[in-house]
């Protein structure tokens, strides 16, 4: 399970719980998750992604890989774990996606880097 939340500078909020292992049906239902909070092709959203303790399956990231395009302007994940960075440095180098993502080590960092694609 995961907590899912629209924050008050708008990002969408994901927090995968605590040992949590995403796998592909708990990422499908995130993005459902998305759809009925209205987020979608026609509304894309920031990201921030609490990482601090939780996995993600290789089909799941994939997945997100995939269909995340039509649900985000950009993600920025928060985490100082090192099989976080690894599977973050994989992700950015083997999957061609066209949403801006980066990883931080603190949530500050990574507002003030979403807070960039914010339209003025």
């Amino acid at each position: 399970m995961n907590e899912i939340w629209i924050d008050s500078e708008g990002f969408l909020v994901l927090k995968p719980l605590e040992g949590t292992e995403m796998d592909l049906p708990e990422v499908k239902a995130c993005f459902e998750a998305y759809r009925s909070l209205g987020i979608g092709p026609h509304n894309k959203v920031l990201e921030l992604i609490d990482a601090s303790d939780g996995s993600m399956t290789a089909d799941a990231r994939s997945y997100a890989a995939e269909v995340g395009k039509d649900y985000f302007i950009a993600a920025a994940i928060v985490s100082n774990s090192l099989a976080v960075r690894l599977v973050v440095n994989f992700f950015n180098t083997f999957y061609k996606h066209t949403v801006p993502f980066k990883m931080f080590s603190t949530e500050e960092a990574a507002r003030k880097w979403l807070r960039t694609f914010k339209e003025i």
